[in-house]
């Protein structure tokens, strides 16, 4: 994707094919009980907001002089978007009646920070300061081809509270997302989020989805993270910038971040600051290393930092590769039930630097499986290293915990539907046995006659690797070999190839 300009993707042809469709799974809508209004690359502020007289975005941003009302709906036809100054939003909706800014049916909104990307400081694209908003289905990139060490604008920053960022693509900016901490009620959901961020040397900059949060509630929910040049999500704060309160981490696929720079740079999952952090939820997520990762995986307590964190619940996540599979240090009460743990060749499965950890202390740690042999040194506390049942013994956690020697021969397959969008679905496959393909079970997703396409997240913007009609039970995923997507202003991506052992799919119902 060097050109955004010069062609159009075989995903939309697809989909622009079936009448009425939106890539995202969902028939497009009826027209909205409330107004709607239509913004296109060729609008104008003369324009009166009409799908024949459409406005500018910047006019649309600004709320129209008021003619954008609580519970509007903003369109953006297809086209490129590319100011060439930083875009602000005022617009805002109420309690109840957000402000709706959605891709118009099945075409391509993309907002590209390319005019202003090469300034000597890097400065934020794309700035929301309107509550009560939701963003939806657009595109955000920077196509500018210098990779510079500061150079690389951030994509999206959230400046409002009672906002919601849905099914959105964001790739090849600085930070993909970012949120001040002192905004509340913070939902990212469904968005996929790739290759961002810049190199100084060796050493990886900019992260997936940057949050922080002084009360909350901050929800990060089934989105996909991979390939970033730092971390995939980076809940972390400065000691006086900001606190890391009520932010939940639920069913999130993140997988090879901090690997573009030529060296690991980054956690797949990051909770915990200079800050304390506190009231903190990781459920349900679904984490890949490739083999020889030199970086903790999923990592909940910044272990640079003396700061004491508050409360952990980390629950049923899948979690595979790194030098540390799970990194937990200075919490106050940590619940850790029903996760599957697997190293990538090395490396500690768990690594824990509590003061204590009786259950008197509010530690309950059990039910988690771990598929490393017992006998090997993998499990470390306080920085000494034991085996499965010297770690038991030491810490007196893991009572019903379970090691087993070797990983399953069959698949681990997750489907997670979106929350918004109905016919779409997220689908995780941990290919442990390298089957050609691996049967998906979409029961309740699609229903039998339904046309559906199915992508890689890792190609985009390729044809779908599998499409059809809806037949009932499951459908065939293919594990075959494919590079991932090549970072923009560079000849290839550094990041390794995840297939066959693992992949992540965007399912969308079609019609």
């Amino acid at each position: 994707m060097r050109d955004l300009r010069l062609s159009t993707p075989a995903w939309l042809v697809v989909l622009a094919s079936v009448a009425g469709c939106e890539h995202g799974g969902v028939v497009q809508p009826p027209p909205p009980r409330s107004p709607a209004h239509y913004v296109s690359p060729t609008g104008s502020a003369a324009g009166d907001g009409s799908s024949a007289r459409p406005w500018d975005l910047a006019t649309a941003l600004a709320g129209a002089a008021g003619k954008v009302q609580p519970g509007d709906t903003i369109w953006l036809r297809g086209g490129i978007y590319s100011p060439g100054a930083p875009l602000v939003s005022t617009v805002a909706g109420a309690a109840g009646k957000p402000v709706v800014v959605r891709r118009y049916a099945a075409e391509r909104a993309v907002l590209d920070a390319t005019a202003f990307s090469s300034d000597s400081v890097r400065r934020d694209f794309f700035i929301v300061r309107g509550d009560y908003t939701t963003w939806w289905g657009l595109e955000f990139t920077d196509s500018d081809l210098n990779r510079g060490t500061a150079s690389r604008p951030n994509l999206l920053v959230n400046n409002a509270s009672h906002t919601r960022y849905v099914n959105l693509t964001l790739h090849d900016g600085g930070i993909g997302f970012f949120s001040y901490p002192n905004r509340a009620d913070v939902e990212v959901s469904g968005c996929i989020v790739y290759n961002n961020g810049w190199s100084v040397g060796t050493v990886g900059n900019g992260h997936g989805l940057y949050v922080k949060s002084d009360a909350g509630p901050m929800v990060l929910r089934d989105n996909v993270l991979f390939d970033q040049f730092g971390f995939g999500i980076h809940a972390y704060t400065d000691a006086t910038d900001g606190l890391l309160n009520n932010i939940t981490v639920d069913g999130n696929a993140s997988f090879n971040n901090g690997l573009l720079s030529g060296s690991a740079s980054g956690s797949n999952v990051l909770v915990g600051g200079l800050a304390p952090a506190d009231g903190i939820v990781v459920d349900s997520n679904m984490t890949y290393f490739s083999p020889g990762v030199a970086f903790p995986n999923v990592w909940l307590g910044w272990s640079k930092s003396q700061v004491l964190n508050g409360s952990l619940q980390v629950r049923s996540n899948y979690i595979v590769g790194g030098a540390a599979v799970f990194d937990v240090h200075a919490w106050q009460s940590v619940t850790a039930r029903g996760n599957t743990l697997a190293p990538g060749g090395g490396g500690e499965v768990v690594r824990l630097n509590d003061s204590s950890t009786t259950d008197a202390a509010g530690y309950s740690w059990g039910g988690n499986a771990y598929y490393t042999d017992p006998a090997d040194t993998a499990w470390s506390y306080h920085d000494t290293t034991y085996t499965f049942a010297a770690w038991r013994a030491k810490t007196g956690l893991g009572a019903t915990d379970q090691a087993m020697p070797t990983a399953p021969a069959a698949p681990a397959v997750f489907v997670r539907p979106n929350a918004y969008e109905a016919g779409r679905a997220n689908i995780v496959v941990y290919n442990w046995g390298h089957l050609p393909s691996v049967p998906a079970d979409v029961t309740g997703i699609l229903q039998p006659g339904q046309a559906y396409a199915v992508w890689s997240v890792q190609a985009l913007f390729g044809p779908p690797l599998v499409s059809g009609v809806y037949s009932g039970g499951a459908i065939d995923l293919p594990m075959t070999q494919r590079p991932p997507p090549v970072p923009v202003g560079m000849a290839t991506s550094p990041a390794p190839t995840t297939v066959p052992d693992f992949d992540v799919f965007l399912l969308t119902r079609a019609s």
